[in-house]
């Protein structure tokens, strides 16, 4: 039920609100006041569209880098919570596979090793996987259709190059411990017998992320077992990739809670994506943020131009309000049309901004307009880009926020001019 005071408030808003749309689209006798105001919209739209712009393709990088390593990595992993191993078993796989937003839970092996040809070595990480996880890959590799073979590794190209291999090329593959049991029968050759290494191929090459070319060499899980000395039901961990739609943080915390329900927290861990590569996360967000906040420079010099036209409108319009004043309303009223005056046209500014944002990223995320330098030294050819809802609501926030405080003087100026002692400047 609406009482006569709440309908009373609700007119002097309403009539507040009309009075603030006339004096935004009356004619100004100052032309400089309708040029100021047109400067302060044209700032407000371009800098509310470059931070969406630049925001959005800084979200592209970040999921391009994590796509990118979601070619050699999952979502998420359950690992042992002490130790380097865990046993698997049947019943285990399937109780993951049935977590709600797992699309596949995979054994893996991994651990690093020391790579050995005729010309070279190197220490690099060895990771032993499924043949569904290597096809899962198959757009990284050199040889797309190539199958994972028992006696083959798939290696990045740096290595390729430091190594100086080439497909066919026999390489061995030395694990700390097997360098423990050498350095142990050199000291005691009659007590040990030699170091059996398995003879291995390389069969593949693989481009994905920088991270990964330098160090990783790719095999079978049973070929990982045998250099690192594992039993068939041994592995690092196992793999949880996600279904369409879920984040590597979602599914650790389902993971989690699983943990937890069964008892298993004690033996099991879980990590994510995001925990594995958190420093590089955490720069990326920071260069956001801090673009954020230079970029929205823009908005504040828009909202300081904003400051200057609200202030020379009152002033023209000192005889309006002193008449607004006379027929009863109070210095409070005429603040609040200011105040809707400041933020009617912010909100025009911020509205054609975001809009011209959205479209920009639109275009560029369907045609690519436009490229990137040396596009073809890269795996993409254009800018990526990708818009969150959050992105867009901070920077309407934001900029909302700056157009309040620039209409909080000039709408006080005008209440003032309303005053009796303000006659000097009505006149």
């Amino acid at each position: 039920m609406n009482t006569p005071t709440s309908y009373r408030t609700r007119l002097q808003l309403k009539a507040n609100l009309l009075v603030a749309l006339r004096f935004i689209f009356a004619a100004k006798k100052v032309r400089i006041i309708n040029i100021i105001t047109g400067i302060s919209v044209l700032g407000v739209i371009i800098g509310t569209a470059t931070i969406i712009i630049v925001l959005s393709v800084m979200n592209g990088f970040r999921d391009l880098a994590y796509n990118l390593f979601l070619a050699i990595d999952t979502e998420a992993k359950l690992i042992a919570a002490q130790g380097a191993t865990i046993h698997v078993s049947d019943s285990l796989l399937f109780e993951l596979r049935s977590l709600e937003g797992v699309a596949s839970a995979r054994k893996f092996v991994e651990g690093k090793v020391l790579m050995i040809t005729d010309r070279q070595s190197s220490v690099v990480i060895l990771k032993g996987i499924e043949p569904e996880a290597y096809q899962d890959m198959a757009n990284y590799l050199d040889e797309h259709r190539r199958p994972l073979e028992e006696d083959g590794l798939t290696i990045g190209f740096p290595i390729a190059y430091k190594l100086s291999a080439m497909y066919n090329t026999e390489v061995r593959l030395l694990s700390g411990k097997q360098i423990d049991e050498g350095l142990a029968a050199i000291q005691n050759p009659l007590l040990r017998s030699s170091i059996d290494l398995p003879r291995l191929r390389v069969r593949n090459f693989f481009s994905a992320h920088r991270t990964y070319d330098d160090i990783y060499t790719i095999s079978s899980i049973r070929t990982a077992q045998k250099v690192f000395g594992y039993a068939p039901d041994v592995v690092t961990g196992i793999e949880l990739r996600a279904k369409p739609g879920v984040s590597d943080e979602v599914l650790k915390a389902r993971l989690l809670q699983w943990l937890e329900e069964k008892g298993l927290s004690a033996q099991y861990s879980a990590e994510s994506l995001s925990d594995k590569f958190r420093d590089l996360f955490r720069v990326m967000k920071l260069e956001k943020w801090g673009s954020f906040i230079i970029l929205l420079l823009i908005v504040i010099i828009a909202a300081l131009s904003l400051i200057g036209s609200l202030t020379m409108t009152a002033i023209e319009k000192r005889r309006d309000i002193y008449f607004l004043y006379c027929i009863g309303l109070t210095p409070e009223s005429l603040k609040r049309i200011f105040l809707f005056e400041g933020l009617l046209i912010g909100m025009i500014g911020i509205t054609l901004g975001v809009a011209l944002g959205f479209v920009v990223c639109f275009l560029q995320h369907q045609f690519g307009l436009v490229p990137l330098p040396y596009a073809e030294s890269f795996i993409i050819r254009a800018y990526p880009v990708s818009m969150m809802t959050s992105d867009f609501l901070a920077v309407i926030l934001a900029a909302l926020m700056l157009i309040f405080l620039a209409t909080l003087y000039p709408a006080q100026r005008a209440a003032l001019l309303a005053t009796p002692s303000a006659e000097k400047w009505r006149s």
